[in-house]
């Protein structure tokens, strides 16, 4: 009994263990950046993908920052991106996200607010 199970552990050992490997979150951009990161990223994607993109950047340039996070948000979610795409995606999410929340934590009643309805929906 133990003759045939041991090659099972081991094989799956072996299937499990190398996706363990200590990957680090993706850092925030400044948010200067966020813009041309997105174009940069998504250019050449696919026109469904590039108009959440650009979508999220004249979000940015309007200073609506709610709106942008969750069009990088739903674009970084998006299955068929590529590695660095979704990278982007992710650290110009986080970048906006760190100033939404910097913004409620100064007293910004409409950052606080659109905080807490994503909080009660996740």
């Amino acid at each position: 009994m133990i003759s045939r199970i041991f090659p099972l552990l081991l094989l799956g050992a072996v299937c499990v263990l190398p996706g363990c490997k200590d990957s680090q979150p993706p850092e925030p951009i400044a948010a200067a950046e966020v813009p041309a990161t997105v174009n940069n990223a998504f250019d050449s994607a696919s026109p469904e993908v590039r108009a959440v993109a650009q979508e999220a950047v004249a979000a940015l340039q309007k200073d609506e920052q709610s709106m942008a996070l969750e069009a990088l948000e739903a674009l970084a979610r998006k299955g068929e991106l590529t590695p660095e795409q979704r990278e982007a995606a992710t650290q110009a999410a986080l970048s906006v996200r760190a100033g939404i929340v910097d913004a409620a934590a100064k007293g910004d009643a409409a950052a606080q607010a659109f905080l807490e309805a994503q909080r009660s929906r996740k």
